[in-house]
């Protein structure tokens, strides 16, 4: 008989893998998040946080990482260890 993982095991799991296979399922869930048009609207502290770090962004653009260089860097350095 198949073991079925409740919800309370799942995070335990999740943190037994390599980090960037724990970023695969991070941005799977995002995308499945996205693509499912149910997102609940942000409060007005959190678009205020959203509106601030946007600010940031544009004063000082090259201070962001692309998510797919993030990516590699992370898997580059989950190869050497």
């Amino acid at each position: 008989m198949q073991h079925v993982m409740n919800t309370s095991e799942i995070p335990n799991e999740i943190r037994k893998l390599c980090v960037i296979e724990r970023l695969n399922i991070i941005t799977d869930v995002w995308d499945e998040i996205k693509e499912s048009k149910a997102l609940e609207p942000i409060s007005d502290e959190e678009k205020r946080l959203l509106l601030s770090r946007l600010a940031d962004y544009r004063a000082n653009p090259q201070s962001a990482i692309d998510w797919t260089e993030l990516k590699k860097e992370v898997y580059d350095k989950c190869k050497h260890n």
